[in-house]
C-alpha cells in the first residue's frame, strides 16, 4: 500500500482524489491547504484520516511515501524539493514549474534525493493521443511532418476578471494560457516528433486588451529533423464544447485527426462512481458527425488522469522507468516560454533558452 499526502485542495484536487479512489493499492492518509477549511472540507469528503495547514508538518508524518503537488505553478518547486528531501517521492501537477531555472532545482533535487519527481503532463494519457503514438510508432504514418493540436476552451475572459492580481495571469510566474494549456501541446509534440525543438515563433490576440495575457495563441515550433509543430491555444473562445483537445498528424504515408472534449467530467464529477462514469458522465456518448471523419470515435478507457496517476504509481511502487521524465516536462516548459518571448517581441525564438 502507498500512502499518499496531497498538498492544495483547489479544482485539479478533486481529479486526483477521484481517481485515487479506484485504486486498492493507495490510499491518501492527508491533505493539506492554507486555507483551513478546504483542507477539513476535501478530507471529511474522501475519508481521509489527517488534514494539514502547514506543509511541514505534514511532511513529518512518516507514513507518506508519496506527496502530490496540486498547488498554483508558482509554488511546485518550494512543495517538491521540500518533499524530496523529507525523503518523499512526488507526483506535481504541470507545468512543471515557474521559470527553468526552478525546474532545474526541482531536477537536481529529485537526483539527490534519489526519489522520483514525476510530472503531470496529462494529456499524454488520453485515448486520443494513446492511439495516434502506437500508429505512428508502428510506422503506419511514415516519418511525421507536421503535428498540430488545439487547446479550446469555453472559460471566457470575464472568469479571468476577478482576481487581477493572481499568479494565473502572469507568464513570468507560469500562468497565462500559453503555459497553462499550451504546456499539454508543447509536450506531446516532442513525444510524437521524439526530436529536438529548435526554434518557436509565436502571434498572440489579447482580448480584451487590458488583460495582462494572451487569451488566444498560435505557436510554431520547428525541429532539428525538419518537422513542423503548430500549437492553438484559446481561452476567449465561447460555446465550445467544454474543453476541446484537438490532434492532427501529417506523416509521409497518412495522416489521422481526432478530437476530445470529456475533460470536465473527468474533474467535477463526483467521487465514488464508477471508471466508466468517471471518464465519460454519461454511458453512451452522442456522436456528432462532421465533414470528415476522426480516426478514433470512442474507446471504453478511465479518464487520463487516472491513467496518468497509475502509470506513476506503478513506476514507484515497481521501481520502472518513469513515463515521463522531468526533464520532458522542463523541455515542455522552455517551447511555452519562448513562445511568450516570441509574441510579445514578433521574432522567432531559438532553443535553446538555458535559464
Amino acid at each position: 500500500m502507498i500512502s499518499i499526502g496531497l498538498v492544495g485542495c483547489g479544482v485539479i484536487s478533486v481529479a486526483h482524489l477521484n481517481a485515487y479512489e479506484l485504486m486498492p493499492d493507495v490510499e491518501v492518509i492527508a491533505v493539506c491547504d492554507v486555507v483551513e477549511s478546504l483542507a477539513a472540507q476535501k478530507a471529511k469528503e474522501y475519508n481521509v484520516k489527517s488534514y494539514y495547514t502547514s506543509l511541514d508538518e505534514m511532511l513529518r508524518d512518516e507514513e507518506i511515501d508519496l506527496i502530490d503537488v496540486c498547488v498554483p505553478t508558482i509554488f511546485h518547486r518550494d512543495v517538491s524539493i521540500k518533499a524530496l528531501e523529507a525523503g518523499k517521492h512526488v507526483i506535481c501537477e504541470k507545468p512543471i514549474a515557474a521559470t527553468l531555472k526552478q525546474a532545474d532545482d526541482m531536477i537536481e533535487a529529485a537526483k539527490r534525493s534519489n526519489r522520483f519527481l514525476l510530472i503531470g503532463q496529462s494529456d499524454r494519457f488520453l485515448p486520443l493521443t494513446i492511439h495516434a503514438k502506437k500508429l505512428l510508432d508502428s510506422g503506419e504514418l511514415g516519418k511525421l511532418l507536421v503535428g498540430r493540436n488545439a487547446h479550446r476552451f469555453d472559460n471566457p475572459y470575464e472568469k479571468w476578471m476577478m482576481n487581477p492580481r493572481h499568479p494565473k495571469y502572469y507568464w513570468e510566474q507560469g500562468g497565462g494560457p500559453i503555459i497553462d494549456s499550451g504546456i499539454h501541446g508543447a509536450d506531446l509534440l516532442n513525444w510524437f516528433f521524439g526530436d529536438e525543438p529548435v526554434s518557436v515563433l509565436a502571434k498572440g490576440v489579447v482580448y480584451p486588451p487590458a488583460l495582462p495575457f494572451f487569451t488566444s495563441a498560435h505557436i510554431h515550433v520547428t525541429y532539428s529533423n525538419g518537422g513542423h509543430g503548430i500549437i492553438q491555444v484559446d481561452r476567449a473562445t465561447k460555446n465550445y464544447p467544454q474543453y476541446e483537445r484537438y490532434l492532427e498528424l501529417v506523416g509521409t504515408k497518412k495522416s489521422i485527426w481526432g478530437f476530445e472534449n470529456s475533460y470536465r467530467q473527468q474533474v467535477i464529477v463526483m467521487h465514488g462512481t464508477s471508471l466508466d462514469e468517471l471518464y465519460y458522465g454519461r454511458p453512451n456518448p452522442t456522436y456528432r458527425p462532421t465533414a470528415h471523419k476522426q480516426f478514433i470515435e470512442y474507446l471504453p478507457t478511465p479518464s487520463q488522469l487516472y491513467l496518468e496517476l497509475r502509470s506513476f504509481i506503478d513506476t514507484i511502487r515497481d521501481g520502472k522507468s518513469p513515463p515521463i521524465k522531468p526533464e520532458e516536462a522542463r523541455l515542455a516548459l522552455e517551447i511555452c516560454i519562448a513562445a511568450e518571448k516570441s509574441a510579445r517581441s514578433g521574432k522567432e525564438i531559438e532553443l535553446p533558452l538555458g535559464v
